[in-house]
């Protein structure tokens, strides 16, 4: 991995970004803080697509204890936070 390259995930943000599909499971995810698409349960996001349970100044997590499994399972310089960061092709390459 590339730890100089990757920021640390505490006031990064970049990944809540994503849109968060809930998986069986995640029902202690605040109600409030999901909506469906399609028939399928996802964490709801403000315009810009960040999620709603993002703190725009602290760019952490308010509900961290309550996060959907997606979130718990989602692992700092691994591929897809490599490219959700769009760091150059050799680097994302490379582990």
């Amino acid at each position: 991995m590339f730890p100089s390259v990757v920021p640390p995930c505490a006031g990064c943000g970049v990944c809540c970004h994503l849109l968060v599909e809930l998986l069986p499971g995640d029902d202690h995810v605040p109600e409030e803080y999901v909506v469906e698409h399609s028939g399928v349960r996802c964490m709801d996001q403000h315009g810009d697509g960040a999620c709603v349970a993002l703190d725009p100044e602290t760019r952490l997590c308010t509900i961290y204890d309550q996060r959907p499994q997606t979130c718990r399972t989602f692992s700092r310089g691994s591929e897809l936070c490599r490219r959700v960061l769009k760091l150059p092709a050799e680097v994302v390459e490379s582990s």
